[in-house]
């Protein structure tokens, strides 16, 4: 029997590039992008960013930042579609076999992050229901471990459980949050919304990064994704619907409601509307299908730089270490988590969108795991020098464009363009 074409469930091709035979259409990534949209961090960010900034500017941030990282996504997929190989292994090119590894290691630790945060979420919901259906409370941090026993176990599978468990929870995901919208719209209009005064402190700017921020790492690891796409089109497909249209809209949806409450924590303005049950649903399943996400891009990340492990035991320790940062108390901090990394990761598009477009692009093309490069110094003065602009930004000391995120990338890819240029014409 020919078992050439037969699919391995735990392989992953994290080091290779995918096989056409098992290349799927871009509506069905945009799907899993699209349940990793409706998500619970989407819902915190836009009850947080409405009662600082209010309906209007927060709903204009929203726009913004989904743009932005609608079009970073489009670009990096397009990459992913005619590269075919995982955007851990396409860092390689742009920072080289030893540098890309501390990249790598920076994007397992931010996911380690994004794991603990919806795990924490989830606990905070189970630990609810459950005191609520039986009068008796038991520690959070108990369901935190719960949680993340449950969540790594289900994400074994990498692309495949993605697939799956999005098309399983993204309807039921939907429901809930159209369900939402029906109540709060019910309850009020859009001029008693708007006319709802905010706390103030954070700028136009800031709320456009922490956008940027709470997906950027899903727009720089595109590739992830879209190398499993049949099309160049399929790239467009799965950023522009999930990255801009699912995204804002989960964003206005949570503004609205927590405008509307008055509530300003993502579990309380759910229960103060009346949604009972329907919140425990929707934490678990988006917790579920979120985190299987993470784990998945750790495991990418990680067996780029120790290729000798198997996934499954990179996700079985990527899922103890996120449950840690749950632990450790994450979600306190998450405005400041999110801006953190849109400074620091937005600036890594750039640099390696402007390689493959400007300098190796054949090498790229080529399918090839050898690269030129043990430290590429270029890619790595562009990093600090995207980061550093992107920090002045932050604080009010120099910017470009009034927005970190954009500066960081303007920056990044323009040094790194320069240099590059400079040195081979040296070269020469």
């Amino acid at each position: 029997m020919n078992n050439k074409n037969k699919p391995d469930l735990f392989e992953d091709y994290a080091t290779e590039p995918v096989p056409s035979h098992i290349r799927v259409k871009g509506y069905r990534i945009a799907i899993i992008n699209c349940g990793l949209a409706l998500s619970l961090s989407g819902l915190i960010l836009g009850v947080e960013l409405a009662a600082s900034m209010g309906l209007a500017a927060s709903t204009i941030a929203f726009i913004a930042g989904g743009a932005i990282l609608a079009l970073i996504a489009a670009i990096t997929g397009y990459i992913g579609v005619k590269v075919r190989m995982s955007s851990y292994m396409i860092v390689r090119y742009a920072f080289g076999s030893r540098g890309s590894q501390l990249v790598n290691l920076c994007f397992a630790v931010s996911l380690f992050g994004w794991f603990g945060v919806n795990a924490s979420l989830f606990s905070q919901a189970a630990s609810e229901l459950w005191t609520t259906l039986t009068g008796i409370q038991l520690p959070e941090w108990l369901f935190t471990v719960i949680g993340g026993v449950l969540m790594t176990s289900g994400a074994a599978l990498g692309f495949r459980s993605l697939r799956f468990l999005s098309i399983l929870l993204v309807p039921v995901q939907l429901l809930v949050l159209l369900w939402l919208t029906k109540i709060t719209l019910i309850g009020t209009g859009f001029a008693d919304l708007l006319s709802i005064e905010a706390d103030g402190g954070v700028t136009l700017g800031q709320a456009i990064t922490a956008v940027v921020g709470s997906w950027i790492v899903g727009a720089v690891n595109q590739p992830d994704q879209t190398r499993y796409g049949k099309t160049l089109s399929d790239s467009t497909i799965a950023a522009t619907v999930p990255f801009l249209l699912a995204a804002s809209f989960i964003y206005v949806v949570a503004a609205m409601a927590a405008l509307w409450s008055g509530e300003s924590d993502l579990i309380q303005v759910m229960v103060a509307l009346g949604m009972g049950a329907a919140v425990f649903v929707f934490v678990l399943f988006s917790s579920w299908i979120t985190n299987a996400a993470n784990l998945y891009g750790c495991s990418l990340s990680i067996n780029a730089v120790f290729q000798t492990l198997k996934e499954w035991q990179i996700v079985i320790a990527s899922g103890f270490f996120g449950t840690i940062m749950a632990l450790l108390g994450i979600l306190d901090h998450f405005i400041d988590f999110v801006f953190s990394l849109g400074i620091l990761f937005t600036p890594v598009a750039g640099i390696y969108v402007v390689d493959f477009f400007c300098f190796r692009r054949d090498l790229y093309l080529s399918g090839s795991t050898d690269v030129e490069r043990s430290v590429s110094m270029p890619a790595f003065a562009a990093w600090f020098i995207g980061v550093t602009v992107a920090l002045a930004a932050g604080n009010g000391s120099f910017s470009l464009t009034g927005t970190a995120a954009i500066d960081s990338l303007l920056a990044a890819s323009v040094i790194f363009w320069a240099i590059e240029l400079f040195l081979q014409k040296t070269a020469k």
